[in-house]
């Protein structure tokens, strides 16, 4: 009598018993992988953008105390002025915004800490409170022709003894003068929404005219994931050039933002970059040491990164 083969309830157990191991193995794997790849983009992606911020801020601090080489731009008040922005960004007790005005200081450099949500610089709406924002005045160091100047920008009109701010539309432009941009610039951070979550954002206010000719503070997103900024001046106590103590941002008293107790001839800086993304399997609880200050992680599931970097005022110590 011919007999039917196959396979008994044992054999079928054992061959299930066996598939979920193996099935877990493969799940572990890729589980390990998984992590491993997310970590190693998270960590790229951090030093991508650490690369992308020092060299942003090397571009636009290097000519900090730039102003033509000649002249000083408190004495642009002996012509007409533009029309300050409606939006200005000025501190108004110690500095008088974009462009100089008469009895009133022209403070090229300024950094000051967020201490609650309320209105900074008159024109930084919402910062993120424990963070700090800086403030740049400076010329970008380009000879610009006449024939070239860019409706968008300011200019400060030199020669040996006078200076003037104009635009590409002023009056008297002189081919035999020297026009160089100017830059005024506020740096800071935010909160915004991307992908439905809440990220630190560096933000950036920035000079510029409308196509009305108009001055404006227009406002730029510059990096995402931001978190912390926290700078220290290198100040120049004896005005010979040479640096002789650092100050935190909360340190510094109003008369050496306005160059008057001493000149600031560097600037250190401490940034902490957060991954955009959170990692369940990833708990920080580092503390991050950033100068005279720390931040401590809030045992949250983002990877950091800090960076830090000096840069010399050559020109404000000349």
């Amino acid at each position: 009598m011919w007999r039917k083969s196959g396979f008994t309830l044992t054999e079928l157990l054992i061959a299930m018993l066996l598939g979920v191991f193996l099935l877990g193995m493969v799940i572990t794997a890729f589980s390990t992988v998984s992590r491993s790849t997310r970590q190693a983009q998270q960590l790229a992606e951090l030093q991508q953008n650490a690369q992308l911020l020092m060299t942003l801020l090397q571009n636009e601090l290097t000519n900090t105390g730039f102003w033509g080489g000649r002249s000083m731009p408190e004495q642009a008040t002996l012509f007409a002025l533009p029309a300050i922005p409606s939006n200005d960004c000025a501190e108004s007790i110690i500095d008088s915004g974009s462009f100089p005005q008469l009895a009133k200081s022209f403070v090229t450099l300024y950094a000051k800490t967020i201490t609650s949500n309320q209105q900074q610089l008159n024109c930084v709406n919402n910062p993120l409170p424990q963070t700090e924002l800086l403030q740049v005045k400076r010329l970008i160091g380009l000879n610009t022709p006449v024939s070239e100047m860019r409706q968008n920008r300011f200019y400060l009109e030199t020669n040996w003894q006078h200076a003037r701010f104009v635009d590409s539309d002023s009056p008297a432009l002189h081919q035999s003068y020297s026009y160089y941009p100017y830059q005024h610039l506020v740096f800071y951070l935010a909160q915004q929404q991307v992908n439905g979550e809440n990220i630190p954002v560096l933000m950036r206010k920035r000079l510029s005219r409308n196509q009305a000719g108009q001055a404006v503070m227009s406002t730029d997103s510059i990096l995402d994931g931001v978190e912390r900024m926290h700078f220290e001046f290198g100040v120049d106590s004896t005005f010979d050039g040479e640096l002789n103590y650092y100050q935190a941002t909360n340190q510094v008293p109003a008369e050496l933002w306005q160059q008057q107790s001493g000149r600031i001839v560097s600037l250190r800086y401490y940034l902490l970059l957060r991954a955009k993304q959170a990692d369940s399997h990833y708990t920080n609880q580092q503390v991050y040491v950033m100068g005279q200050q720390q931040f401590v992680a809030p045992s949250d599931n983002y990877r950091r990164l800090l960076v830090s970097s000096s840069i010399y005022f050559h020109n404000t110590a000349l």
